[in-house]
């Protein structure tokens, strides 16, 4: 009897390390919520940014907007929140900010499979609550989806309006983000932030 009760309490001890680990590994409808909310405020206020300049500047004049407006909006949430913010592509345009690393390519794969089986863009996100250092940190992407009006400076050579081709061979020299058709996955905001 005393075996058994050994036994029985040594397998409880142990399973909570399990337990806990689990517990780790998903992330709180409230955390979610809140990094839904992050990605939201990029994107509505890069989206009035570049509006903005595409009424003021036209497509060739606003393509600083995102070079230089859009990773400073991700640099003032980050510093708001603590947490890792930037924009990623499916093809990159901007080398040094938009390269995706092994975890986003991933999201990235997962989105464009969501969005193929006929998910609605809006939608589109993925998450994932990894072990980092000893600790719980959720990984989030948020699906860019490339809209009509977007081909003006991604889309084929013939669609990209005038100047863009050479505006984007100043600013983006390794620029590959063209030639994309609406309703196609352009890239996705990602946010990692400890749980």
């Amino acid at each position: 009897m005393r075996f058994t009760s050994r036994l029985l309490a040594g397998l409880m001890a142990s399973s909570l390390p399990l337990v806990a680990a689990y517990a780790q590994t998903t992330a709180s409808a409230e955390d979610l919520q809140a990094t839904r909310a992050v990605s939201a405020e990029l994107l509505k206020t890069l989206s009035g940014k570049l509006q903005e300049s595409m009424k003021a500047n036209g497509p060739a004049g606003s393509i600083p907007v995102c070079k230089t407006i859009a990773p400073q909006i991700a640099l003032g949430l980050a510093d708001k929140t603590g947490w890792k913010i930037t924009r990623v592509g499916t093809r990159v345009r901007n080398v040094d900010m938009g390269t995706p690393n092994v975890w986003q390519h991933k999201a990235l794969a997962h989105l464009n499979a969501d969005l193929k089986s006929g998910a609605k863009p809006e939608t589109l996100e993925w998450s994932e609550v990894v072990m980092e250092n000893g600790k719980p940190t959720l990984h989030y992407a948020k699906a860019i989806v490339l809209q009509t009006q977007c081909v003006a400076c991604h889309g084929t050579a013939e669609q990209l309006a005038p100047g863009v081709a050479d505006k984007l061979k100043v600013e983006y020299p390794h620029d590959q983000a063209t030639g994309y058709a609406p309703g196609q996955l352009r890239g996705a905001v990602v946010i990692s932030r400890p749980l």
